[in-house]
């Protein structure tokens, strides 16, 4: 009976934790949508956030109206450039985990309308 018991508990546990795991994983289904960068081309954001460095930007060049932000800021900048935490917001860099992080900040702050672009940056622009 206690063998039972036992196996009934542990997979009660495993039930709560897988529960409590896709609550607050991925982050991306939660709060954040990733877009492909035709789908970024066809809508229109509030602001245009490129949280690349600034050696990135000189080198690779930027999207039209973007705002520059570094990552290590971007918690106390974004308000200055967007104190509407209801506007759309997209999210770039060169690659997936920079623009997820961000996205994360900026749920964390109050955020809801945050998307980042699956691929790079020079995706975005015309011609590539």
């Amino acid at each position: 009976m206690i063998k039972i018991q036992s196996i009934l508990l542990i997979v009660i546990l495993i039930l709560l934790v897988i529960i409590i795991y896709n609550k607050v994983t991925p982050i991306y289904r939660e709060y954040s949508l990733q877009i492909t960068p035709q789908e970024a081309r066809s809508r229109r954001f509030g602001m245009i956030i490129d949280v690349r460095t600034p050696k990135e930007r000189e080198e690779l060049g930027y999207y039209p109206n973007s705002i520059p932000l570094n990552m290590d800021t971007l918690h106390t900048d974004i308000s200055r450039y967007v104190p509407n935490k209801n506007t759309s917001i997209l999210i770039y860099s060169n690659g997936d985990q920079r623009a997820v992080n961000a996205s994360e900040i900026l749920y964390n702050i109050g955020y809801r309308r945050v998307h980042y672009i699956k691929e790079t940056y020079t995706s975005l622009l015309p011609g590539y």
